[in-house]
């Protein structure tokens, strides 16, 4: 893939050293011109761009669209002009010979306030992340810690993010998502999820019916677009019933985390919860009596509980007629899929995720410096043996192929990675797990946008099409050939050219969110520049070269 390179001129209101985008004046074009480059800047240095009229050059667009009732996704069309008014599409403008033969000599290209020449590059919705856990304040990522996830995901494409019960604290982030919708910090649009119960690991909170609906009240007095169930009372079905119905009634919507628990999917799926993550609940309600387990499993002990998760589709495998009626009731009640694979991948592949290239300058020094700690959840690999990596293959191959059943069936997939701080990283992955699912690439660009503003009520977040939300991510290569360009800083080529010519390859290079243009590169430079700060007051990691 050859970097696409503008053939337009600086105009006399740029200047080399300022990052900021200028717009036209005296009705005057101006060009987007990217602060990119093999540097870190400065956190704080890029801000979003927004204009009247915005106009999008030349790419082919990606709708995120496709035949109702199917999951079947509209193919690649271009290029096409994308003209933006106010945040919303108002126009696509078809300039493939064939098309622009026709419009005859008077006719002049669309022109606004200000044009990204995308020729070359590919126009997909917005990417919506379906399973964030955004970070407190002062915690292992620092004092910015929330800053940088913010441009971990803008950098990335992704413009909405669902925190899924958060550690920020529903006041922060409900700040957070006003300023975001507001344009006045640099972020992307934020969901709301307020974990069950409250506080968390008090079973005596919410534990009946009638609590439970009080208790939801409460959240939404908080602030609250949704309620996370997780391990709590509000797995117990009456409980997860009355969770689900008083969501509705008051707006919002239910999203569980099932793990093994009394509610398995069809309970969930009956109880009209919205969206089932991960996958514990769907094998689980295959099965005809309890999983098989060794007498001294202890749930509460991580490595027994993911030590033998890694078995667990292979064991409902055994009668698949039962989970396809599970899948089928899934579908049937339009229950949202969101499995997070990326999030479990490093059970089938730990040294992997060990040696991930982009741990070199955008990790953070705490997602370095991490190790086992039985008192941290998820850190439980104080052995893991290679019997528990094959076993987790066989589990995510399963796994998979119950993934594909159910997007071919119909049923609302999305895409998650239940991660906070490298979320955009993780996200991507998911995509590339997906398609390793069997899912087309181009159906999978649909997964993880427009059924994703579907499932979260978004009904303006219809795609690329006219009269849509302009949530766009212009993308320096052809994801659906190969999802690795859209990894920032080009890591998606590490190792294939040159280490001091990464930067130039592939990316994601403008993130639009309702208008709004972002320079997805320059704000991944200033993650470049926030983790060597870290690193240096940490004392943990080498050094990348300024």
């Amino acid at each position: 893939m050859t970097r696409h390179r503008s053939s337009f001129l600086w105009l006399a209101a740029f200047v080399a050293s300022v990052p900021a985008v200028a717009v036209a004046q005296g009705g005057r074009e101006v060009l987007a011109v990217q602060n990119n480059g093999p540097t870190p800047l400065a956190m704080g240095t890029t801000r979003g761009v927004s204009v009247k009229r915005l106009v999008v050059r030349g790419a082919i667009v990606l709708s995120g669209r496709g035949t109702p009732g199917t999951n079947r996704a509209m193919p690649p069309e271009g290029p096409v002009d994308i003209v933006i008014e106010n945040g919303i599409i108002v126009d696509m403008v078809p300039m493939d010979p064939v098309n622009a033969r026709g419009y005859g000599r008077d006719f002049r290209r669309p022109t606004g306030d200000l044009v990204i020449d995308a020729t070359g590059m590919y126009v997909t919705p917005g990417l919506v992340e379906m399973h964030a856990h955004l970070p407190p304040k002062d915690n292992d990522l620092g004092p910015r810690g929330l800053d940088y996830a913010y441009r971990m995901y803008l950098g990335h494409g992704v413009t909405t993010v669902r925190d899924a019960g958060n550690g920020a604290g529903i006041g922060l982030l409900a700040d957070s998502r006003q300023q975001s919708a507001a344009n006045a910090i640099v972020a992307p649009r934020l969901v709301l999820c307020q974990r069950w119960p409250i506080p968390l690991r008090q079973w005596d909170v919410g534990n009946t019916p009638d609590k439970a609906r009080v208790l939801v009240n409460e959240m939404k007095a908080l602030g609250a677009d949704c309620v996370k169930v997780s391990k709590s009372p509000g797995h117990y079905p009456d409980v997860m019933e009355a969770i689900a119905d008083e969501s509705n009634k008051l707006g919002m919507f239910t999203m569980v985390d099932l793990k093994i628990s009394e509610s398995d999917a069809r309970v969930a799926s009956n109880a009209g919860v919205r969206s089932i993550e991960h996958w514990y609940g769907v094998p689980d309600a295959a099965l005809t009596g309890s999983q098989t387990l060794p007498t001294d499993y202890n749930y509460w002990n991580e490595l027994d509980r993911f030590r033998y998760a890694g078995l667990l589709w292979s064991e409902a495998d055994k009668q698949p007629e039962r989970l396809s009626e599970v899948i089928d009731l899934m579908v049937k009640n339009g229950t949202n899929w969101n499995p997070t694979l990326t999030v479990y991948e490093d059970n089938r592949d730990l040294w992997r995720a060990m040696g991930m290239p982009p741990k070199e300058s955008l990790f953070h020094p705490s997602q370095i410096a991490a190790s086992p700690d039985s008192g941290a959840h998820g850190a439980f690999k104080t052995e893991w043996k290679t019997s528990d990596e094959i076993n987790w293959k066989r589990n995510f191959a399963i796994w998979m192929k119950w993934v594909r059943t159910y997007h071919e069936r119909g049923g609302l997939l999305t895409a998650g990675s239940d991660e906070g701080a490298i979320g955009g990283l993780a996200l991507i992955r998911e995509l590339e797990l997906m398609q390793e699912a069997g899912i087309n690439p181009i159906d999978v660009i649909r997964v993880a946008t427009t059924n994703a503003t579907k499932a979260l009520g978004m009904k303006d977040g219809c795609g690329v099409r006219v009269g849509c939300t302009a949530d766009l991510a212009v993308i320096n290569g052809n994801p659906i050939d190969n999802f690795k360009v859209m990894y920032g800083r080009g890591y998606g080529f590490y190792g294939l050219v040159p280490r001091a010519e990464q930067w130039k390859q592939g990316g994601v290079a403008w993130t639009i969110k309702g208008g709004v243009a972002f320079d997805a590169q320059a704000l991944l430079r200033e993650v470049e520049w926030y983790v060597q700060q870290e690193r240096r007051r940490t004392g943990i990691g080498a050094l990348t070269p300024e």
